[in-house]
């Protein structure tokens, strides 16, 4: 392995444990304020689950990396050979179902900071996977995509809708649902895979993102979700019909 492979994948290392740290900080903030303030944190259906999904989501995660990731742990102090991902990668999916419930005292700017250090060690594998690229125009398609899926996961909000019971379970389904087809996709990236573009994901992410904004429609548009779901679609329709149309050429 060369110092320039040894030095990206590294960088790497140390973006996934930044975006846990930014990420673990945040939540910590969020739930201690909670409680200071006095927030019943189980005082309805709405906060129970929100607050038992994140301490869930976090003592899971905790788990994971101590049984799974030790050496990636050891890896932060020095840059070792041989550096996997994989179970960092199942490690962050685990992690970022807390980061997809919005509780009290949310602080929306650092989550988005965890997340764009992550997208910066994502990056960073692309670059590294264009090595042993087989079509890096699939490749640089199949990373805008997975971006943009991880986007437009809707995060569950309060909902006052008269049917908002069901709305909620459609959010909690939905958010679980769809942070494990990230979380699978980014596996394949991490594995060295150029074609993202699978129709389960993106059926699950149509379906869920449209059932959700159609729902609320009446209360609120979600415009970020609604803007990352059109840009998903658009970007797997094209990296879709790009693909079949080289395996054409290829026979």
């Amino acid at each position: 392995m060369n110092q320039k492979t040894k030095t990206l994948k590294y960088l790497i290392n140390v973006s996934f444990f930044l975006y846990f740290l930014l990420l673990l900080v945040e939540r910590t903030i969020s739930v201690a304020l909670s409680f200071a303030n006095g927030f019943n944190v189980y005082g309805d259906g709405f906060s129970g689950y929100a607050y038992t999904a994140v301490f869930v989501s976090i003592i899971a995660f905790f788990v994971y990396l101590i049984w799974k990731c030790r050496p990636n742990i050891k890896a932060i102090f020095k840059m070792n050979d041989g550096l996997r991902f994989e179970h960092l990668c199942i490690a962050g999916g685990v992690l970022l179902i807390s980061g997809m419930i919005h509780t009290e005292y949310t602080i929306s700017g650092l989550q988005f900071a965890s997340y764009g250090i992550w997208i910066a060690g994502i990056l960073l594998q692309t670059i590294l996977n264009q090595a042993k690229s087989q079509n890096k125009v699939l490749l640089w398609l199949s990373f805008a995509y997975l971006v943009a899926f991880s986007m437009a996961i809707p995060v569950m909000y309060r909902s006052f809708l008269e049917w908002h019971l069901w709305f909620h379970l459609v959010e909690e389904i939905g958010s679980l649902v769809l942070v494990a087809a990230f979380t699978f996709l980014l596996l394949m990236l991490f594995q060295g895979k150029d074609d993202l573009f699978l129709l389960s994901p993106i059926i699950l992410l149509v379906v869920f993102d449209v059932a959700i904004i159609a729902m609320r429609f009446q209360e609120e548009i979600n415009f970020f979700v609604m803007i990352f779901a059109i840009l998903s679609f658009v970007l797997f329709l094209v990296g879709f019909i790009y693909k079949k149309a080289k395996a054409k050429e290829q026979k």
